[in-house]
């Protein structure tokens, strides 16, 4: 049997993935909690082979409760639940090591998802994958943009929008390709001031993503 627990904020959640789940006959769910201080606990005590984590979980995210897991239960794979279907809020998750990002209207998926991460692999929504090919494809594009003028040079920081001195700090983090976590850490600021920052940069830089808003930093001396 596979031994679950279940990490959800609301127990609305927890109504819509219990029945998924206790109607497969692998899977046994072994406990659930509604926040992560509660989730450290029931891991060390169960050590499950999944939890299913939500992303929003008050004071401490679920990506920030990744690591924390593993250090008590390193066997135990995590599956992150979010209405987050960006490619940075997933991304953050990926860094993490998260054996699978699954996305709320795609939770019908999830026992599916669970025998995934159990066999090693890593399940992600389609709308994640579609999003990250598109980035790969801007990647490849910047790189033959650096072939072509290896000599180009980086406007000035004065043709930007009006950026707070945080706001530029923020950008020229992403254009060094820091994850939010390293900035976060180096700028002495909480996840989610974070990623309210990142979303005002990228407003005001007209950007739709963080390649195009480190494109932006780069060629408005930003970074």
């Amino acid at each position: 049997m596979i031994k679950i627990i279940l990490i959800q904020s609301q127990q609305t959640k927890l109504d819509l993935i219990l029945p998924l789940l206790n109607s497969q006959d692998d899977c046994c769910i072994a406990g659930s909690c509604k926040d992560g201080h509660a989730a450290l606990h029931l891991v060390k005590t169960q050590r499950p082979d999944v939890a299913v984590i939500d992303y929003q979980l008050g004071s401490l995210s679920g990506v920030e409760l990744i690591p924390l897991i593993r250090s008590k239960c390193p066997s135990t794979m995590v599956i992150i639940l979010s209405s987050y279907d960006d490619e940075q809020h997933a991304f953050e998750a990926l860094n993490e090591g998260v054996s699978g990002y699954l996305l709320w209207k795609d939770k019908a998926n999830l026992a599916s998802a669970v025998r995934i991460a159990l066999n090693g692999g890593c399940y992600i929504s389609n709308g994640i994958i579609a999003r990250a090919f598109s980035i790969l494809f801007e990647i490849r594009g910047i790189y033959r943009m650096v072939s072509a003028f290896p000599e180009y040079k980086p406007e000035k920081a004065g043709c930007s929008p009006a950026f707070s001195r945080a706001e530029k700090q923020i950008a020229r983090f992403i254009g060094e390709g820091k994850t939010n976590k390293e900035i976060a850490e180096l700028s002495g600021l909480t996840a989610g001031t974070v990623r309210n920052y990142i979303s005002s940069v990228m407003r005001k830089a007209g950007t739709r993503n963080r390649v195009q808003t480190a494109i932006f930093a780069l060629k408005n001396g930003l970074a």
